[in-house]
């Protein structure tokens, strides 16, 4: 960006303009304002940028609204660093952004650009003095003790906790003291050493682990309410040089941005918006005589454009809203907006939070557990008992007649958490019986039969061979550079899985899971484009016509600049057209076709299908199902779904078909914030009132097309201005798809819809949905339609209405109501769809990949035993190996204390993750994070990494069980026992040395 300030400054405007105000600042009673300019069309980051460099003053830039102000923000960043760009967004970050500028006023040390709207005059804060009485700076080497520390977080409000996930949390492990700051993004991670602080780092909330080291923190109190505060306007100097786009009379030096009273006019002006027409932008380039300058974002941007346009543009990485044309000095900077059609929101970027302390690993007292050699049983408690003079944990299973089980935690692997459906609880096993080992057994057996089954109907694609696609073509290229946004890392994993799938003989069976809105859409255009590409036909089979219209523009608009003749079928297409698509699909003339059920009809026929893209196949009928899985037969399938339904995901898990989870969030997006109440026409009210209020619309659903009118009188009577439309499945075709377009053009503020809605919309200003009648819907259902919104960078509400408890037929179904509603709840999170279906799993059941059926054996077992069994069914079956589950019984004290992991949820995480561990790699990591998290472990913990590690040679060299006790070794696998004298080093050292050739 150096480079574009360079040339910036060399236009001969800039260099006038540079002058009038040096003199005009020479003046000894300068004017108000000092100088009224115009024409700016985007270089306002640019000038205010070099007003700030050139005159070494601090810089106040007001602006007339807080998007401009963001916006200003993120293009400001690619020129100066943040820390010397103050942009207050709520109290708390204003005491510290300002500090900052009023220390540095007083001590004439940095200089800063504070952006500022006129109610930012408004806020109310501390004088200097008040200030340091009620914050605190902490760095690394700081002389202070941790108590000291705990009793000013006490005293400011902040809240002590186990784990600290939410702003001012915070928490204390033995040396270690985890901070939320309500400024920061991330929590902070202090450690102690002495009285004295030796490391701060962030963290993350989810994973708990270290994100980067950091030097210092600034904390501040909470409960302030005797501070003397005065006004921001009080507070400011009045001789700071102020660039306003806002008249006012406060300061001394202003420079107003005034298009109608100008006394400067630089006749800068916007470049035209090419909307992906690079061709076009080529042309004109190369018969240019102007000077060229590309802002693009990122290297990935550069590597595509240069691709397409050469060298003759500068290429800048870096940011601004929007492009500038000064056509006197035949100078252009183009950026994103003007090559794609709309600046892109450039928001923190949001990283994904990575799988937490899986909740279906760790275990609450009352969850049922199946133990593989035992049954069923429930969890009680971890407890610690000294046997034979050596402490250890153990797991207390419940059976039944109260029976109970001390399993030591270093066979913890041998346990699962029960998933099966929660309509009933599943039956305690006995202890001392044959009953558990016969279920196992006639289980088995059914996998083994099932297995046979599942191979039989997947081993035509295993076997079926398609001609492979060709590598990418320029034309690929420039298609994929005419996607404006970066792709997220998961996004392009899934890219890399989807043309590596299509380049390979074997035919395509891939899942792309990942919530709404996080580009899976774009996975399949860049698919089907490869296909074409290759001079085959592609379908994109949709549940709902609505879908399927915007599927189609979507198709469109990304295919305009290309040869590709793509086509829609479904009710919306008029009958006159049916026949002549119909003819044309079998000519080859169509491309690429997108279409509802109707596609399904023995009426067509493709001249080369390639490619199947099915979106939502849960969506459709088992009759449907049944003619998707003939035209699979030998094509590649590709299959998008937000929230796949448990026998779809059943199926990736066990490896049948091949899932790629895009768990990422773009840039700039936020969780959506959910709400679950009793129909209140106040809330209701003001929840659509907030909406509309910032331009926003909003989803109401009903899902019953007898009462929908009922429900929009209802609510029109809240407000009878608001502009309210209707739209269900039994309205005519064209008046439905006029509805749907109207909607997205603004021309109503409120779509009361049925659940017509749920699949795959995209409506970014919809930013509220609210939802009545939750009961009526799945989970995944309320899932799939809370991704309705929160398509842009603005905070979005879902809105859950439940019935009172007399509209539920039986108790039961409100228990599994509320089940669900707190499940959802607990899931809020971006990125969740793929745990949210595994959540489904356990409410509903898994079910036969083959039919309908949600019971049966998995009920019987559990689905991890379920799965395991089938697993090693279908490895048997193929003449595979399955590693086997040693029993461990090593006699040394080996178990996490309650001073190290306070919490026992945590500590039986962790023993689970522990002691399931897969890899060494994963057991290494392991031991950082416990260092990270909870500082350095004591020898019982050593022990028990140790106990992982042996649990790991075991598996890898095929062993039954080992036992180290009384200083003798045992060892046992299916073909002989050894035995001999030594002590926990010699095993490790003897395992270490032997293979399972040697063994």
């Amino acid at each position: 960006m150096e480079t574009l300030l360079y040339h910036f400054l060399k236009l001969a405007k800039i260099k006038e303009f540079l002058a009038v105000v040096k003199k005009r600042q020479q003046l000894s009673t300068p004017p108000k304002p000092l100088i009224t300019i115009n024409r700016l069309n985007g270089a306002l980051p640019i000038l205010a940028t070099i007003l700030y460099r050139v005159f070494k003053e601090n810089l106040i830039i007001l602006i007339k609204d807080n998007e401009t102000k963001q916006k200003l923000f993120a293009d400001l960043s690619s020129f100066l660093p943040e820390e010397n760009i103050i942009c207050c967004n709520d109290i708390n970050s204003a005491e510290l952004e300002f500090y900052r500028f009023f220390i540095s006023t007083t001590n004439k040390s940095n200089k800063f650009i504070v952006l500022l709207q006129l109610e930012d005059f408004q806020l109310q804060l501390p004088t200097i003095t008040e200030w340091h009485k009620y914050h605190l700076n902490l760095n690394k080497g700081k002389p202070l003790t941790m108590s000291d520390l705990i009793v000013w977080l006490d005293a400011s409000q902040y809240e002590r906790t186990d784990l600290v996930t939410e702003p001012l949390e915070y928490a204390v492990r033995g040396g270690i003291v985890d901070i939320f700051p309500p400024k920061y993004e991330n929590p902070i991670r202090i450690e102690f050493y002495g009285n004295e602080i030796v490391s701060m780092r962030t963290f993350d909330t989810i994973t708990q682990r270290s994100i980067s080291h950091i030097s210092g923190v600034e904390l501040i109190a909470q409960n302030r309410s005797d501070t003397e505060k005065k006004t921001l306007i009080e507070l400011l100097p009045k001789d700071t040089l102020v660039l306003s786009e806002l008249p006012t009379n406060d300061f001394n030096k202003i420079i107003l941005i005034d298009d109608n009273n100008p006394e400067f006019k630089f006749n800068f002006f916007a470049p035209p918006i090419y909307l992906g027409r690079f061709d076009l932008l080529k042309s004109e380039i190369e018969s240019s005589s102007s000077q060229y300058f590309f802002v693009i974002p990122h290297q990935y941007q550069y590597q595509r454009l240069t691709n397409i346009f050469g060298n003759k543009p500068n290429f800048i990485i870096g940011h601004l809203s929007s492009g500038i044309y000064a056509p006197n000095d035949n100078f252009c900077i183009i950026t994103e907006r003007e090559l794609y059609g709309a600046p892109l929101p450039r928001q923190p970027k949001r990283k994904f939070k990575g799988q937490p302390l899986d909740d279906l690993l760790a275990l609450n007292k009352g969850d049922y557990v199946v133990h593989i050699d035992y049954g069923i049983g429930q969890f009680e408690n971890v407890v610690r008992l000294k046997i034979d003079n050596v402490e250890k944990d153990f797991l207390l299973i419940k059976y039944a007649n109260e029976q109970k089980l001390y399993l030591p935690v270093e066979n913890l692997s041998l346990v699962e958490r029960y998933v099966g459906s929660d309509e009933q609880p599943p039956s305690l096993s006995t202890l001392g019986t044959n009953r558990w080992l016969l279920t196992k057994l006639k289980v088995a057996r059914a996998t083994e039969a099932y297995a046979q089954e599942l191979l039989e109907l997947y081993a035509k694609r295993s076997i079926a061979r398609k001609e492979p696609l060709n590598k990418d073509t320029e034309w690929q290229k420039e298609f994929e550079a005419s996607f404006g946004y970066e792709e997220t890392p998961d996004q392009l994993k899934a890219l890399a899985d989807v043309k590596q799938d299509l380049e390979s003989p074997k035919p395509m069976d891939r899942l792309i899971c990942g919530d709404t809105g996080f580009g899976k859409t774009e996975i399949a255009l860049r698919a089907a484009f490869k296909t074409v590409m290759n001079l085959k036909q592609v379908a994109v089979l949709v549940p709902t016509t609505i879908l399927c219209y915007q599927h189609y523009q979507t198709f469109q608009k990304r295919f305009e600049n290309f040869p590709v003749k793509i086509a829609m079928l479904s009710r919306f297409t008029p009958k006159r057209l049916r026949p002549i698509i119909i003819k044309e699909l079998k000519n080859g003339k169509i491309d690429i076709i997108i279409g509802t059920h109707a596609l399904l009809s023995s009426q067509i026929e493709f001249k080369n299908l390639g490619l199947l893209i099915i979106d939502e196949e849960h969506k459709f009928g088992v009759k449907q199902k049944e003619k998707i899985k003939k035209l699979k037969a030998s094509i590649d399938v590709l299959t998008l779904t937000a929230t796949p339904i448990p026998r779809t995901l059943y199926r990736a898990l066990v490896g049948i078909s091949d899932i790629s989870p895009i768990h990422t969030p773009p840039a700039g997006r936020r969780d959506i914030i959910t709400k679950v109440i009793y129909w209140d026409n106040e809330t209701i009210y003001q929840s659509i009132t907030d909406e509309l209020k910032r331009g926003g619309q909003v989803l109401f659903i009903h899902n019953r097309i007898n009462s929908i009118k009922t429900i929009a009188r209802k609510i029109q009577q809240l407000n009878p201005d608001w502009r309210i439309a209707v739209a269900h499945s039994k309205l005519p075709e064209k008046y439905l798809a006029q509805i749907y377009a109207d909607f997205v053009a603004k021309k109503f503020d409120i779509l009361v819809s049925t659940a017509i809605v749920e699949s795959g919309l995209d409506l970014p200003n919809v930013n509220t949905i609210i939802i009545n009648r939750a009961d009526w819907f799945g989970l995944s259902d309320l899932h799939q339609l809370r991704g309705r919104v929160g398509h842009s960078d603005k905070q979005a509400y879902a809105i859950f209405i439940l019935p009172d408890s007399t509209k539920f037929k039986e108790p039961n179904d409100k228990q599994k109501f509320e089940k669900r509603m707190s499940t959802i709840l607990a899931y809020s999170q971006l990125g969740v769809g793929f745990r949210l279906a595994i959540r489904d799993m356990e409410l509903r059941g898994v079910g036969n990949i083959l039919g309908t059926e949600q019971h049966g054996y998995i009920n019987q077992v559990g689905l991890n035993l379920y799965q395991n069994l089938l697993k090693q069914a279908i490895a048997k079956l193929r003449g595979e190996k399955t590693p086997i589950e040693p029993t461990l019984v090593i006699n040394i004290p080996a178990y996490i204390p309650s001073e190290y992991i306070a919490n026992s949820y945590e500590r039986v995480a962790i023993y689970k993750r522990l002691l399931s561990l897969e890899s060494l790699q994963e057991l290494t990591a392991i031991k950082a994070e416990l260092i990270d998290r909870f500082g350095k472990y004591p020898t019982v913990v050593e022990n028990l990494l140790t106990i992982a590690l042996i649990r790991l040679k075991a598996i890898e060299l095929n062993l039954l069980k080992i036992s180290l006790k009384d200083n003798t070794i045992t060892i046992v696998d299916s073909q002989k026992t050894v035995t001999f004298p030594g002590t926990i080093h010699d095993l490790i050292n003897y395992l270490s040395k032997s293979t399972t050739k040697n063994f």
